[in-house]
């Protein structure tokens, strides 16, 4: 144990020194889809037809004592590992101050780019990897064995990048802080070689994220208008070309009025050293934009998915 925790330290103390002024990379643990569902802590919202599932971490924590007691416990290990923990319950009341949980960024003209509660999460957390766990008790018998599961989702794109699961041996012992200890030293070194695994690939080709184009209805232009310097469209993709990270794919979507480039690679930081999220790193693009005298409006939906929409301010 001792030789593992000294691997992914020394492998954590690389990542910060990359990731500049940001200190150790940040996890927040959440309760898995699956578990809240089969705890009574999804809600199903019709929204134009369209049945939507909403998960209810508030009502979690209210209502389960046992998944503060397994944040608390995933948290110690994580923070043993190395990592930063950010707190759920924390996050979901800066939330409820800003009254966001019900509501969509909105447009000084009443448009809105509309955030789901996990991508609203995502952003005013502001941590690295969100850990689903999720767990279930099997009885056989007079004794009981603990099936427990985590999954690892990168924060900017919600992709799965690490997961483990494992299931303690029947025995007489009904404390979960102790059948947790069983289940997951089953597959911890697993687990945190997954991590490492994907923050070494963030040292290496940067941060993914999402970066759309949008010309506003009555703008009086398109992407195929010409510039000073060249067509608009080409102007953009020639911007995220030159300040990717490696360079940038093509766009997925490319029309007289949208352009979406899907898996950008942007720095992990500024040449200075400062941590900067997908908001922080289009900032220059919007300033090129108004150089040319586009304006333009800047939405942000969670923490890897940046829209920007021309002839808007």
């Amino acid at each position: 144990m001792r030789r593992l925790l000294f691997g992914i330290l020394l492998s954590l103390l690389t990542v910060s020194r990359a990731f500049g002024q940001a200190a150790v990379p940040s996890i927040m643990v959440i309760p898995s889809d699956a578990w809240c569902n089969e705890n009574g802590y999804m809600n199903v919202i019709e929204n134009n037809g369209v049945r939507m599932y909403q998960t209810d971490y508030r009502g979690a924590l209210i209502g389960s004592p046992d998944l503060k007691t397994v944040i608390a416990f995933v948290n110690n290990m994580m923070t043993e590992f190395g990592y930063r923990t950010v707190d759920l319950e924390a996050t979901l009341k800066n939330i409820e101050t800003e009254n966001a949980l019900n509501s969509v960024t909105m447009s000084s003209s009443g448009d809105g780019f509309a955030e789901t509660p996990r991508e609203m999460m995502s952003r005013v957390a502001k941590a690295d990897l969100l850990l689903e766990v999720g767990w279930t008790m099997n009885v056989i018998g007079p004794k009981k064995s603990l099936t427990f599961s985590m999954r690892a989702l990168d924060s900017y794109t919600q992709k799965e990048v690490a997961s483990a699961i494992g299931t303690t041996s029947p025995s007489i012992a009904v404390e979960l802080p102790v059948l947790l200890e069983e289940a997951v030293s089953s597959y911890s070194y697993d687990f945190s070689g997954q991590l490492r695994s994907f923050f070494d690939e963030l040292l290496k080709y940067g941060r993914e994220i999402t970066l759309e184009i949008r010309v506003w209805e009555n703008a009086g232009f398109n992407l195929e208008s010409d510039m000073a310097e060249d067509m608009l469209g080409y102007m953009i993709e020639d911007w995220v070309y030159e300040n990717a990270a490696g360079g940038a794919r093509t766009p997925v979507t490319a029309s007289e009025n949208v352009l979406v480039f899907s898996g950008v690679r942007m720095p992990n930081v500024t040449p200075e050293g400062r941590q900067i999220d997908a908001r922080y790193w289009t900032r220059p693009l919007v300033r090129m934009l108004r150089e040319n005298g586009i304006d333009s409006k800047l939405y942000t939906k969670g923490l890897g998915h940046v829209m920007i929409v021309l002839g808007q301010k």
